[in-house]
């Protein structure tokens, strides 16, 4: 059961991916103003491939688990506030 609610979520979160990939919006993002941000597709193409990336590492680490070596969950934080500080550099880097 629980690795059919790791897959879920997995799932869930590159589909997110695409959405925002696709959608090409970042209206979502806290503190977002229009104009500020000129390439405002390219922002949101690069942030969806950073969330698609995400998930597609958590479903990788959660299938090691349970056919290599078990690993403990401190990885996925680690990769999870890795994905963070990639995406605030994407929208730093896009205001400059």
């Amino acid at each position: 059961m629980a690795v059919l609610f790791g897959i879920a979520f997995c799932s869930l979160i590159i589909l997110a991916g695409v959405s925002i990939w696709r959608k090409s919006t970042v209206n979502f993002i806290a503190g977002y103003e229009e104009g500020i941000i000129a390439d405002e597709k390219g922002l949101a193409k690069r942030i969806g491939l950073v969330t698609m990336a995400f998930g597609a590492e958590c479903l990788l680490l959660l299938l090691v688990n349970l056919y290599f070596l078990p690993l403990e969950a401190f990885y996925i934080g680690v990769l999870a506030i890795l994905n963070i500080i990639i995406i605030l550099f994407l929208i730093i880097a896009a205001r400059i």
